[in-house]
């Protein structure tokens, strides 16, 4: 178990009090409790599309498949007690992923997972930092982990290569958690304790149907102030983010007046409030001529965030 598994375990120190002689009593939060082997089965969760379940899911041999992921356990007071990097070695993904982990025994605990992170055959310069030599640390509490962002700038920057292929998000960011009570199993690993958790892509996908009817030919389409860092604890409510959390996703096209093309953008899920950055849709035409509509979730009655695991499907027509 030591060698495949790195655990981060807050343990309890005693104060030093000056000037005074009485002992302090310190209470450890893993007294009485246990490693048990738990049997996880990682899924991803159907993509959404304006709010209702699509049909189908994203590109399947793109964006459905899982490589590596981190876990993270929280007892029941919010404190980080065990947390690990499985399948740091694993080029080929999986839709669904069955693995055991060993955590503690607790009652009313939450165990969250994060996936693509840090994919093993990928250069994308975004590593988070979670892990120093030996050490894995990702938060000390859930309260910190539920405002943590991972930077998704290198991998939005290369969609805009060919977003309609998405090669760059080969290795799509998800994340999930499991809320309960983690019992002894019955004969350990032979009868480990059952952990099913739901994964949601950390992206907002825009597909626009664009038609042009301003007299000139479109030669440009970018996303402005499209998110570039996700939040890894899957929330429909967050902080909003920061400005140096947005960028402009440019695209070079041509399209004729009269013409319709399709195009695909995603960005990292936006979460702004009203005075906040709204991503916009701006347009560039061979004669100067500009324009841009904001984007959101229902802009008529002011929510302009871009939830994650998201489908967007826009018709525009520029005129």
């Amino acid at each position: 178990m030591k060698n495949i598994i790195r655990f981060t375990i807050l343990a309890a120190a005693a104060a030093l009090v000056l000037g005074a002689c009485q002992k302090q009593e310190i209470t450890d939060p893993l007294a009485g409790h246990k490693l048990v082997p738990v049997q996880i089965t990682l899924g991803i969760d159907d993509v959404q599309q304006a709010g209702t379940k699509a049909a189908v899911a994203l590109l399947p041999e793109v964006e459905n498949w899982i490589f590596d992921y981190y876990y993270c356990q929280f007892n029941s007071a919010g404190i980080s007690i065990a947390t690990g990097h499985r399948r740091a070695t694993v080029t080929s993904g999986d839709m669904e992923v069955s693995d055991q982990v060993w955590l503690y025994d607790l009652a009313d605990c939450t165990v969250t997972y994060v996936a693509n992170i840090k994919p093993a055959g990928a250069a994308y310069g975004d590593d988070p930092g979670w892990e120093q030599g030996t050490i894995l640390k990702i938060a000390d509490n859930l309260e910190t982990y539920k405002t943590m962002k991972f930077d998704m700038s290198a991998r939005l920057a290369a969609t805009e290569i060919d977003a309609s292929l998405a090669a760059a998000l080969k290795h799509m960011p998800m994340c999930g958690y499991w809320q309960g009570t983690i019992t002894e199993a019955i004969n350990t690993e032979a009868d480990p304790f059952h952990m099913i958790v739901t994964l949601g892509r950390m992206v907002s996908k825009m597909f626009v149907n664009l038609t042009n009817k301003t007299g000139q030919t479109i030669t440009g389409v970018t996303l402005q102030d499209a998110a570039q860092k996700a939040y890894i604890f899957p929330q429909v409510e967050n902080p909003a983010l920061a400005d140096e959390d947005y960028a402009d996703i440019s695209n070079t096209v041509s399209i004729a007046n009269n013409d319709t093309a399709m195009l695909v953008f995603y960005s990292a899920p936006n979460f702004c409030t009203d005075g906040g950055k709204h991503t916009k849709l701006a347009f560039t035409t061979s004669g100067g001529k500009t324009g841009s509509i904001e984007l959101g979730s229902d802009v008529a009655r002011g929510d302009y965030n871009l939830y994650m695991n998201t489908i967007y499907t826009l018709s525009v027509t520029v005129k």
